[in-house]
């Protein structure tokens, strides 16, 4: 039988990668007398930064599901609006010195394949949400795995929010 206290590591670092849509394209003008042309650019997308925790009330143990409380930073020169949250490119990994003790099966997962969100974040901002019952951690996680620290991949998708 395992014995998960109540102390059990409730952080996670979470690792994203992010999909966004730009609007951009050419302008053009035109006159009776001749002809011309214009272009416009638009802006270099960067991908948003994303670090996210169980809720510090709810510590994440086995048979846990639990908030997800999330943080975007948008270092674009426009707002964004987050529309998805989902789980990104591979598995979830465990710290090394855990993973060395035998921490091999986690249990740690989102409880969806998706959340759709609307979340606003300025350009240049941070803004933190939470997402309810978003992260869970299964009855099979190994004995070895307390105290573990998880990087759960995220992917967000979102917009330009420029009104």
């Amino acid at each position: 039988m395992r014995t998960w206290g109540l102390r059990t590591r409730s952080v996670l670092a979470v690792v994203a990668t992010t999909a966004l849509v730009a609007a951009g394209g050419a302008a053009w003008a035109w006159s009776l007398g001749g002809s011309g042309t214009g272009s416009v650019s638009a802006a270099t997308v960067v991908d948003l930064k994303l670090s996210a925790r169980p809720d510090p009330r709810a510590p994440l143990h086995p048979g846990v599901i639990t908030d997800l409380s999330v943080t975007v930073r948008n270092d674009n020169i426009f707002p964004i609006r987050v529309t998805a949250i989902r789980p990104g490119n591979g598995p979830t990994q465990v710290d090394q010195e855990h993973r060395d003790a035998g921490c091999l099966r986690s249990g740690v997962s989102l409880t969806q394949q998706g959340f759709g969100v609307s979340w606003r974040v300025p350009a240049g901002a941070s803004r933190g949400f939470v997402i309810s019952e978003a992260i869970r951690m299964t009855n099979d996680a190994d004995n070895a795995c307390q105290g573990a620290t998880f990087t759960v991949p995220l992917t967000a998708s979102g917009v330009n929010d420029d009104v």
